[in-house]
């Protein structure tokens, strides 16, 4: 580490200094207020007596004036990633792996230009996660423009959040940690460039729906007239009992369409958190010659416990795939076979070290079935540390 050093001022702070300290010695000084006994001018009668005179209000636009306004835009951001350990894994490219990786790095800026139009674009970056040797580099993960219709409901136009999986992340609540299954497992994508709408049913507290018609192509540009539609309708009692129920159509070329039904419920506490997934997906084989189509299945269930509040909470995860994935060796930093159904298991606990700054020590492993050719398949386990900070 440098030791310290004095940074003499930039030319441009100096001459505002020439310019701004001259003036403010300019200025004339305000008239001292005189003490109590010498208010009046000159000797007066003795007036009747009567109340204190009441000091004048301020002009509402001299109020206004002294409270400065809100400023309409924001930055935020966060950071998480691992020091990671392959201590076991299906792929000895992957076995005894070890090092430090950013899953996540976001900079996000919002401006608001009335109180029901706002605007946001966030860039994201990632170390990469296939052991490639390529830099982090930055790309658009939000683009869109929200306008709130009648103080509820919510449009949306651009890259944005897509509905099969939003509701599920927000309750599972630890992203840093994992993924939602629908994503981790390449199943949908978790962003969409299009048009959606979210808001409450007939003005409930507690039924909300959100749809969205969108390229189907993620933050990539589109290349093809094929479109997704997506929606999602719950009930939220918060604490208490939640159940989703997400549908989406995604039209692929060649007629190799797919359909996600996922089914999602549980129950929040002040303190903890439980939650159970279902979700089917259905690939079709259209016209692609050898190409077939599969039924996917996927189960998942966690469960969350603040042992100490704001300080330090315990979580596990079982995800069950009950078919091999297809997707499974292109999935950043946990690559899967694709020759077996596999379980996921998750634990670890959180840890809030101060303000937003977490650190998070866990475990992954993967244990595989009965594959559909050659021999068994090992485990894959790996151990990480995680760090977490926001602002």
């Amino acid at each position: 580490m440098r030791g310290a050093m004095h940074t003499p001022l930039p030319p441009f702070v100096l001459t505002a200094l020439v310019f701004a300290v001259p003036q403010a010695l300019a200025q004339p000084a305000a008239p001292a207020t005189p003490p109590p006994h010498q208010t009046a001018a000159a000797p007066q009668p003795a007036p009747a007596p009567t109340s204190p005179p009441a000091t004048a209000a301020p002009a509402p636009q001299a109020a206004a004036a002294a409270t400065p306004a809100p400023q309409p835009w924001k930055f935020s951001g966060l950071m998480f990633g691992d020091y990671y350990g392959f201590a076991d894994d299906h792929d000895p490219k992957w076995d005894g792996q070890q090092g430090f990786w950013f899953r996540r790095i976001y900079f996000t800026f919002d401006y608001t230009f009335n109180p029901r139009l706002m605007t946001r674009l966030r860039l994201e970056a990632n170390s990469n996660g296939t052991l490639a040797n390529t830099n982090l580099t930055a790309y658009v993960k939000d683009a869109y423009l929200r306008w709130t219709l009648g103080g509820q409901h919510q449009l949306f136009l651009g890259i944005q959040q897509t509905p099969t999986f939003e509701f599920l992340e927000s309750v599972w609540g630890l992203r840093h940690i994992e993924k939602a299954p629908a994503d981790l497992y390449r199943i949908d994508s978790a962003r969409d460039f299009g048009i959606g709408l979210q808001g409450p049913i007939a003005g409930s507290t507690a039924l909300r729906y959100a749809v969205e018609f969108g390229n189907d192509s993620g933050q990539n540009s589109e290349v093809d007239a094929n479109k997704g539609v997506r929606a999602a309708v719950r009930f939220d009692r918060n604490p208490g009992l939640f159940v989703e129920g997400a549908y989406a159509f995604l039209d692929r070329p060649n007629d190799q369409d797919r359909q996600i039904v996922q089914l999602f419920g549980g129950f929040r506490a002040p303190r903890g958190r439980v939650g159970l997934m279902y979700l089917y997906q259905q690939r079709q084989a259209g016209s692609v010659a050898n190409a077939t189509g599969l039924d996917l299945d996927v189960y998942s269930g966690f469960a969350v416990w603040d042992l100490v509040p704001k300080k330090w909470t315990l979580f596990g995860r079982v995800d069950r795939f009950d078919d091999p994935n297809p997707d499974g060796p292109r999935i950043d930093y946990l690559p899967l076979s694709a020759l077996a159904p596999f379980t996921l298991t998750i634990a670890g606990v959180d840890w809030a070290l101060y303000g937003t700054l977490r650190l998070s020590p866990n475990v992954e492993w993967v244990t595989y079935g009965d594959p559909t050719s050659g021999p068994d398949l090992d485990d894959d386990v790996i151990v990480r540390a995680t760090f977490f900070w926001s602002w």
